[in-house]
């Protein structure tokens, strides 16, 4: 028994507020505003009944959410591929990947979103607790159904590692993989807190009891002598499991957006109603400001008497305000408009920069060939998005090799060679207009086929792109967190009575992110 295999390590820690801001943002209006003061401060004397009418009238333009699902998609508009050379044993698993019917490219296209989301993601090559009494060879395996597969495990799922350097290179020494089963219970859905760890010569799995503590529930020895687990970090990395997110800054003016939206959206509500002065009444009238209102009846005439007592006058349209002052008169008084207008200049200014911030990874510059980037040539042009696809294909490529050594086959570097569409991007010269495109897209003035085609005329999507196919794998990974039960942009909905058409409405469907959960290597 333990109490502390659920603790988190400094690097976790280091990340956790830049995957909290991520999550809110994807999770749509609904989830920033749970999360209430922390994205949305309270002013200064604003009381809690105000602030929560501000929070209900807040909405969010989630440019996070549409820039991520344009620039995840683009290195799987072909499939991903695995070379010939490779041994016909991984070539088995490339329909089914991760032994939920997903094959390869459905299934990274998926891992590389939350990737390019959290700035890091995991792939664990995993194999399944054998009695090896009775599956002893490979053909054995085969006749049992038992084979290496990949599991998605999400950043914010991975509590700790820690490595050591030998000969050179950084090997994996310990992990704690954090994951939540859940279990019924006569009608009921308990939901299981479970801690999996993962070592060279073992792998251990702990529970989560009733008052806390946890209790080893399973565990065995690792075979394989290693930790099967490749993590895929979305540009350079800080340590290890330290990276800044490529799409932070985005987040961060989306959250700048958020607010200032939120304080238009507050002003604007309170100049749409205009406050009634009045000068030259005097103060003799019980009900208060020294006005007579005639035609009212005894309810009305109890109420205002109780408004006056407070130096309110109720308003409406039966009644009409006298006063025996001939100097007297009321009047509105309404904003001059200012600070509507500096507020709507400021919204522009951040929906601009966030343009410019969702191209920026699209965008193709020079640079000089590295050691880790063979396979461009001296003086190519390429984007960060491309660079970002062609390491993806190589995590990829190492989580096969696990699986070859999970089924004990031996594979030369130079026949196993993952590959990752990377041949999209923009030109520095273009790069503004791919801007105003990413915006109009955003602010909903296109269509999802009108952008697609654009992308395409543009170079930034294959000349062989098939919307149609596109539109079925997006209806196959389900809709994006915050668009259930809304319907398609490119779908009219009917009219509703009393319309004569309804507003569209809904983000265009993105890849749905799988729950992660990790098996035990045995």
């Amino acid at each position: 028994m333990t109490s502390d295999v659920s603790n988190e390590s400094s690097a976790y820690k280091a990340m956790k507020p830049h995957w909290a801001l991520v999550r809110a943002l994807l999770g749509g209006t609904e989830a920033m505003r749970a999360a209430g003061t922390l994205y949305l401060p309270q002013h200064a004397r604003e009381s809690e009944e105000a602030y929560r009418e501000r929070l209900q009238r807040s909405f969010l333009f989630n440019y996070v959410e549409s820039a991520l699902g344009t620039l995840a998609e683009m290195p799987f508009t072909k499939p991903v591929t695995l070379a010939d050379s490779a041994p016909e044993e991984l070539h088995a698993l490339v329909d089914d990947v991760d032994k939920q019917g997903n094959d390869v490219t459905t299934w990274a296209r998926n891992a590389f979103s939350d990737g390019l989301a959290n700035g890091l993601v995991h792939i664990l090559v995993d194999f399944p607790t054998v009695d090896r009494t009775k599956v002893q060879t490979r053909a054995d395996e085969e006749e049992a159904g038992v084979r290496p597969y990949f599991v998605h495990v999400t950043a914010e799922s991975l509590l700790a590692a820690y490595a050591t350097v030998e000969g050179g290179a950084q090997v994996l020494t310990h992990v704690r993989i954090r994951e939540t089963v859940t279990r019924v219970s006569g009608f009921e859905e308990v939901a299981v807190e479970r801690v999996r760890v993962l070592e060279r010569e073992k792998w251990e799995v702990y529970e989560k009891e009733e008052k806390g503590a946890w209790t080893l529930v399973d565990g065995g020895v690792n075979t394989l002598g290693v930790i099967p687990l490749v993590t895929w970090y979305a540009g350079k990395p800080k340590g290890l499991m330290l990276i800044r997110p490529p799409l932070l800054s985005l987040a961060e003016k989306n959250l700048e957006h958020w607010q200032s939206s939120s304080d238009q959206r507050n002003i604007l509500t309170i100049t749409r109603f205009p406050i009634l002065a009045a000068s030259g009444v005097t103060d003799e009238s019980p009900r208060g400001g020294g006005a007579e209102l005639e035609g009212l009846d005894a309810e009305d005439r109890e109420f205002l008497g109780k408004a006056g007592g407070r130096g309110g006058i109720a308003i409406g349209p039966h009644s009409l305000l006298t006063t025996s002052n001939p100097q007297g008169k009321f009047y509105y008084v309404e904003h001059a408009g200012a600070a509507i207008e500096a507020g709507a200049k400021d919204l522009e200014r951040l929906e601009d920069q966030m343009a410019a911030l969702s191209v920026e990874l699209l965008v193709r510059r020079k640079s000089n060939t590295t050691a880790t980037e063979k396979s461009i040539n001296t003086g190519q042009s390429h984007s960060k998005l491309g660079a970002m696809a062609r390491t993806f294909g190589d995590a990829l490529e190492l989580a096969f090799h696990f699986a070859a050594r999970w089924m004990g086959v031996e594979v030369p570097d130079d026949k196993l060679k993952v590959s990752v569409h990377t041949d999209f991007g923009v030109e520095e010269g273009d790069a503004q207009g791919l801007e105003v495109l990413f915006k109009t897209r955003a602010a909903g003035d296109i269509s999802r086929r009108a952008f697609l085609k654009e992308l395409q005329r543009r170079g930034t999507l294959s000349a062989d792109f098939d919307e149609e196919l596109d539109a079925d794998f997006l209806a196959e990974e389900g809709p994006r967190l915050g668009t259930v039960g809304r319907q398609p942009r490119d779908e009219p909905q009917p009219p509703q009575p009393g319309q004569e058409a309804q507003e569209d409405g809904g983000d265009q469907p993105a890849p749905g992110k799988p729950s992660s959960h990790a098996g035990g290597a045995s």
